[in-house]
């Protein structure tokens, strides 16, 4: 990470927990149990002290709960011990923050500090989903979306943003969903993998079945009103075999930092994809190069039972 700056959301990792703590505050959770997710998707910067990043997390957590009105005594004596034993100074100073600055950093966490000792020791009730957000696509689904210089269209734009009446397609771009799952219960996220290449009309069941080769995995969030302005159809559901799942796509990961900042899978269907080579985190903690077998088409991921 590196130290940048004096404030306390003065880095990515801070910035991305502020969004993580804003998406787990939607959940019908307890404050035990909206603590104990939040560490689930940060473990490493929460457990290890030694982690760059811990003191930035419990302090973010502290001023992301007091600002939100959420309560956990937990935090708040984590905050505290960090604060009063100069544990973020002592970090801050390794990452480079000059004199100066820890000075200035100090000032800050003086009037957090003073916040969360301030804070009522009961949450206030706030506003949390009635029940998990529904999944659009279906585990061994293709899809099929129309796509201009090999890129999709873009969701995000309003109807008032967006003439589809001058955008002409110029062809289609395919995906195949090859996992799925909620994060905490509650967030959908998606594997999926994309076209090789694109395709000028929509494909047959046996050429979808025999001729489509799927690249490397992509991930990502899609709600129902992604899906719509995307104009996803979808062409079929087939029975994927977890065995095969596993030999061409390994070292799969969790969607999870996807699901709680809402990273749309939008993002990653150009056609062609991206298709350099990706790394995997080994148990020692080296990052090796994942290599790929040769890309699958559909059949060699079903077996026989398509």
């Amino acid at each position: 990470m590196g130290a940048w700056g004096i404030g306390l959301y003065a880095s990515d990792f801070a910035l991305d927990l502020r969004a993580t703590v804003g998406a787990v505050a939607r959940l019908p959770l307890d404050e035990d149990k909206l603590v104990a997710a939040i560490c689930a998707a940060e473990e490493t910067a929460a457990e290890n002290p030694a982690d760059e990043d811990h003191t930035v997390f419990w302090l973010v957590l502290a001023d992301q709960f007091e600002k939100r009105s959420i309560f956990s005594a937990r935090v708040r004596e984590k905050a505290l011990a960090i604060i009063d034993g100069g544990k973020d100074a002592e970090m801050m100073g390794k990452l480079g923050l000059q004199p100066a600055d820890l000075r200035k950093r100090a000032a800050k966490l003086a009037e957090l500090r003073a916040r969360i000792l301030a804070q009522p020791t009961v949450s206030k009730p706030r506003k949390t989903m009635t029940g998990p957000a529904p999944y659009v696509f279906e585990v061994g689904g293709v899809y099929a979306y129309p796509i201009r210089g090999g890129e999709p269209i873009n969701p995000y734009l309003s109807a008032k943003q967006f003439n589809r009446s001058e955008w002409q397609a110029q062809g289609f771009g395919l995906m195949l969903v090859i996992t799925r799952a909620r994060a905490f219960d509650y967030l959908p996220w998606y594997n999926a993998a994309t076209a090789l290449e694109a395709v000028a009309s929509i494909p047959d069941r046996t050429k979808l079945l025999g001729e489509i080769r799927w690249g490397q995995p992509i991930y990502g969030t899609c709600n129902p009103p992604h899906f719509r302005n995307m104009e996803l159809t979808e062409l079929g559901v087939f029975p994927l075999d977890r065995a095969r799942i596993d030999h061409f796509f390994p070292h799969l990961a969790p969607g999870t930092v996807y699901a709680v900042q809402d990273i749309s899978i939008a993002n990653k269907m150009e056609i062609p994809g991206d298709q350099r080579p990706r790394r995997w985190r080994r148990p020692d903690g080296k990052l090796e190069q994942i290599v790929y077998p040769p890309r699958p088409t559909i059949a060699e991921l079903v077996g026989g039972a398509a």
